[in-house]
């Protein structure tokens, strides 16, 4: 099997999860039963999650994944971002919609879906990141919303889901290229007029990740070095979230010290500024020679 066979196999995952949160995500249901369905929902297909699915509720933009023990339940009439990603031996599907649980809420959502298409049908080999943010800002925009200006899309290659090259949701001066048989991930966010139209951390970190390659050059003491090794071989340098360790609680001090000193990278929960709803859509991609084919 190809390597692009294998994306479209990861791909084809991947609409198969989405299908199941528009059939799961409603009023009231718990945000673990939501993630862990999802999750073993990836790995019965004989994949694994590249990350912890992501479940952002109204201002909540990106990062937010159930936590150990997590009670939580999505609130009525909320908007619902369900960001997944499947890897397949390491070839990566990333994919997000939106569910509108509040009608009022449906054309911010309906304006991110929309600008995620016409950026797609643009995109060519030779096009600009810039020219895709100028789509995406022109239709966002134009349907009366306004895009999130420091979340981007990206490029994806075998394990390494932001693998350098950054897809903007605006335009930008200076843009790179999209390259003929390279793979991206297309992602426009919005939030309403009222809103800022940027995302800025928050002191929750639920998801996390180690730079395989570069963690056994640094001092580790022993418990460090044994949960290094755990995470490595399970993940290799994919994020994780620590209710998918089995007995996380005799890690949790060596887990807490390592990311105080930066052995483990955290990735905080992005709300928008303001507090305002966002809406999100994502789509992963082929570049071909005369467009780009939808994997997910």
């Amino acid at each position: 099997m190809s390597e692009l066979e294998r994306f479209r196999e990861a791909g084809l995952i991947s609409r198969k999860v989405k299908e199941e949160a528009y059939r799961i995500v409603r009023e009231g249901a718990r945000i673990l039963e939501i993630c862990e369905t999802l999750e073993d929902l990836i790995r019965r297909e004989g994949a694994e999650p590249a990350f912890p699915c992501n479940i952002g509720v109204n201002e909540i933009a990106a990062h937010y994944t159930a936590t150990l023990g997590d009670v939580s339940r999505i609130p009525p009439r909320s908007i619902v971002k369900v960001d997944v990603g499947v890897s397949l031996d390491g070839y990566i599907a990333d994919t997000a919609i939106t569910i509108v649980l509040d009608p009022r809420l449906e054309p911010l959502a309906e304006s991110a879906r929309i600008a995620l298409h016409e950026a797609i049908k643009a995109i060519k080999p030779g096009i600009s990141t810039s020219k895709i943010g100028s789509i995406i800002h022109k239709t966002i925009t134009g349907m009366g919303f306004k895009p999130i200006r420091n979340l981007t899309g990206h490029e994806i290659k075998r394990y390494n889901l932001h693998a350098g090259l950054s897809i903007p949701n605006i335009p930008t001066r200076r843009g790179e290229r999209l390259r003929e048989g390279h793979i991206y991930a297309i992602e426009p966010f919005a939030t309403t007029m009222r809103g800022a139209g940027e995302v800025v951390s928050t002191k929750t970190v639920a998801i996390f990740r180690i730079d395989s390659e570069t963690i056994f050059r640094k001092r580790l003491k022993d418990e460090e070095y044994q949960l290094a090794k755990l995470l490595a071989e399970r993940f290799d340098s994919l994020p994780y979230t620590p209710r998918w360790i089995d007995g996380f609680d005799k890690f949790r001090r060596a887990h807490e010290k390592m990311v105080r000193t930066g052995k483990i990278y955290g990735y905080p929960v992005l709300v928008e500024r303001l507090g305002e709803p966002v809406a999100q859509f994502e789509h992963t991609v082929y570049v071909s020679s005369n467009g780009c084919e939808i994997l997910t």
